[in-house]
């Protein structure tokens, strides 16, 4: 799996487990919210007809005895594109260090995990920084080449990426997207910038 790949050790075994996806009385619309509290992060779609889904590797642990969870907003259905892919939002919490430098570790996941899924990759204008309620996100847009193999895993031409950092997580985003296929990046940043940590704080 792409995100198994060389910067952060984590343990590896088969397995998987329920979502904890319990609603939380300060939650404004929790129809639109996922809420983890086994890593007391919360992320909103951006309205109804966004897909969730989300899935907790009980037996894949990071340092921090935190299991693995990733969680995928795709976009809603347009049925004109008919078999074609459907653009989506993915994101991943994982174990770090309290103070870490956010351009840091945004520069080390371009060079050891972006650069190595997409083949051709080119990033398309400068990372933009923005202040969460609680922790830092770094956001930005890339490609790969329309000449290499498309990811099985993300397909598409046209990606945006972020990271997140609150205390000693983070949160590794990408969505992906075409020109025949739409690439919904102001969506895209609405669901980065939902992040929010109520539980634990």
């Amino acid at each position: 799996m792409w995100h198994r790949l060389l910067m952060f050790g984590l343990v590896f075994v088969c397995g998987c487990g329920s979502i904890p996806t319990a609603p939380n009385a300060d939650l404004t619309d929790t129809e639109l919210v996922y809420v983890n509290d086994t890593w007391g992060f919360q992320v909103s779609r951006p309205t109804s007809d966004w897909g969730l889904s989300a899935q907790t590797f009980l037996q894949q642990v990071y340092p921090n005895g935190l299991p693995v969870v990733e969680v995928h907003i795709a976009s809603p259905l347009n049925e004109t594109l008919g078999a074609a892919f459907r653009p989506e939002f993915f994101l991943e919490p994982r174990a770090g260090s309290t103070g870490v430098d956010i351009d840091a570790l945004a520069n080390a996941f371009e060079e050891s995990e972006l650069k190595v899924l997409f083949e051709g990759y080119e990033a398309q204008g400068d990372k933009q920084k923005t202040q969460l309620s609680q922790g830092e996100l770094v956001q930005w847009q890339f490609r790969n080449s329309p000449f290499s193999a498309q990811s099985n895993r993300f397909p598409g031409t046209r990606f945006m990426a972020g990271i997140a950092v609150h205390k000693d997580q983070f949160y590794i985003m990408i969505g992906n997207g075409s020109n025949n296929t739409g690439f919904p990046i102001d969506d895209y940043r609405l669901i980065a910038e939902s992040l929010r940590f109520p539980v634990g704080n």
